[in-house]
């Protein structure tokens, strides 16, 4: 968890070329951030005796991923039934190494996401809930979802519709756009695995 003096030398860190997020880092009344983190697996290897290396494994990065989403979305669940607002930051990680660095995060750790927990702004609180995927793009009974090309035109329109003229692309092409290369953050990522013991360098 990060407040007062740190949480806002995170938000000047990332100002210049992610001003929105910044903004919500900076009003929260805490940015807690989410590692995947196996710094007491490492010591309890030095306990008990043996090498700790997990640079070959998929495993741990995907049971480690896990822990930390399950625990992020229990402190919103939490906030919000308080009354609080919540702010879900997965683009910060393209700072990550800036934000190790500031916060000494360890190798055996790895840092993934944020969440800005604070006080709701009433006036300024007028957005409408953005529509969700139906549930025939991802929800399944007794088998995998079914999925379609009309489906997901359908849902394109639906957020046509809803984000009037914010949008500069609709929903499938910003989609297939983002994933058509790596993004941005691709680097910085591939530079912490490798640098933090979760993936062998290649």
């Amino acid at each position: 968890m990060t407040t007062g003096e740190t949480k806002q030398q995170i938000a000047d860190l990332i100002h210049d070329k992610a001003p929105g997020n910044a903004a919500h880092i900076e009003n929260s009344a805490a940015f807690l951030l989410y590692c995947l983190d196996y710094t007491n697996i490492k010591l309890a290897f030095d306990i008990e005796g043996g090498e700790f290396d997990i640079s070959n494994q998929y495993e741990p990065l995907i049971i480690g991923t896990l822990d930390v989403g399950i625990a992020m979305q229990n402190a919103a669940l939490a906030a919000e039934s308080l009354g609080y607002g919540i702010v879900y930051c997965g683009g910060v990680r393209g700072f990550g190494d800036k934000i190790s660095e500031l916060l000494n995060i360890p190798e055996n750790a790895l840092f993934l996401c944020g969440l800005s927990i604070g006080v709701k702004d009433e006036e300024l609180s007028t957005e409408k809930v953005k529509p969700r995927l139906p549930d025939a793009a991802n929800v399944g009974y007794n088998e995998f979802p079914n999925s379609n090309v009309e489906v997901l035109k359908e849902y394109r329109q639906t957020m046509v519709d809803f984000a009037e003229a914010r949008e500069t692309k609709t929903w499938t092409k910003k989609f297939a756009d983002f994933y058509a290369q790596p993004s941005g953050i691709e680097k910085v990522t591939k530079e912490l695995l490798e640098k933090n013991g979760f993936v062998s360098e290649k």
